[in-house]
């Protein structure tokens, strides 16, 4: 736990949504209108974490290097890009 006078750090994460302008339409009748107000039944913050999600972390040096370190907390020797 982190006391008053400490060192710490402030880890911000960001997930933001991105989009490459194709978009896949399997069927190309599609009423926008309708799609639209079907979103619009949704709840408005699981729409919104679609797009964006905002977490935020107070870290000691000590988790800070082992963020820092291995962020994705990755098994040792997986390279985490997807491959």
């Amino acid at each position: 736990m982190i006391q008053p006078g400490d060192l710490f750090y402030s880890l911000l994460i960001k997930v933001l949504a991105d989009f490459d302008g194709i978009i896949k339409i399997k069927d190309e009748k599609v009423d926008w209108s309708e799609e639209f107000e079907k979103l619009k039944s949704y709840p408005e913050d699981l729409v919104s974490e679609e797009v964006y999600k905002e977490f935020q972390f107070l870290l000691c040096p000590r988790c800070k290097e082992i963020y820092c370190a291995n962020p994705l907390s990755l098994p040792l020797g997986e390279s985490g890009n997807g491959d």
